[in-house]
């Protein structure tokens, strides 16, 4: 039987992936009663997790910023397929940055096996992702942030000012309001914008259910971007209506 606060954190995993979980069926699978797991959803419900209804709770989106162990757990094939996309992009020997985030992470790890590339990000994941691949790579400096496993700061801030990259490839929470793409983290936003006025083509990766979400801080206009880059599972009407803003590039 799993420890309290381990078990916590395999439901909080269950609800990212399902949106929705039960009582009844989270008991069975962890071998607790029904009131340990009520008792589970009320501290996650306290915490700001979820919503707790009949039965069971329902996913909390855009209060909240879930840790970023758990954010790449969650529609990883889909996230696959972006990168894939996001890789078919870039020309040989080019430049670029990557920012932080569970999708860009995917194209990291698609970048091991390619060669040549000037690499720039301020997430630890990538950068560690990238360590061994035959490409130069540099990590920004700054103050470590733990939601989001990067930096951030004035340090950070001076040393993308000092750069001008071909690409960058920027993570988003979401653009439900179509407004923008948005993060849960000021401090993150304030990152993206100056990559972004860094970068000559700017690249935003999304999956499909980013439609249906949205998150505290806007990151820049959809003007400012190349291209959204997300699944042709998405909703048409939505794709449509966002079109009208920036291209949609759909895999």
């Amino acid at each position: 039987m799993q420890l309290m606060n381990e078990r916590r954190e395999l439901i909080l995993e269950d609800l990212i992936t399902a949106g929705t979980v039960y009582v009844s069926e989270l008991a069975r699978k962890y071998d607790v009663s029904y009131e340990t797991i009520r008792k589970d959803l009320s501290q996650l419900e306290e915490k700001g997790f979820l919503v707790k209804c009949h039965g069971g709770a329902t996913l909390k989106q855009g209060v909240i910023e879930h840790p970023f162990q758990i954010r790449e757990k969650e529609n990883a094939s889909l996230k696959k397929s972006i990168a894939q996309k996001a890789l078919s992009l870039l020309p040989d020997n080019c430049s670029m940055i990557i920012g932080t985030g569970s999708t860009t992470l995917e194209l990291a790890k698609l970048l091991c096996f390619r060669s040549g590339y000037k690499i720039f990000t301020d997430s630890l994941p990538v950068a560690n992702t990238l360590i061994a691949s035959d490409n130069q790579v540099f990590l920004f400096g700054g103050e470590l942030r733990n939601k989001s496993s990067s930096v951030f700061g004035g340090w950070a801030l001076s040393m993308i000012s000092e750069i001008q990259v071909d690409v960058c490839f920027l993570g988003t929470d979401g653009f439900a309001n179509l407004a923008g793409p948005s993060s849960p983290s000021s401090s993150d936003a304030c990152i993206d914008k100056a990559i972004i006025a860094h970068a000559d083509k700017r690249y935003i990766l999304g999956d499909y259910t980013k439609f249906s979400r949205k998150s505290l801080f806007k990151i820049c206009n959809w003007d400012e971007i190349t291209a959204l880059i997300t699944n042709d599972a998405a909703d048409v009407i939505k794709v449509a209506e966002l079109q009208k803003q920036t291209n949609v590039i759909l895999c």
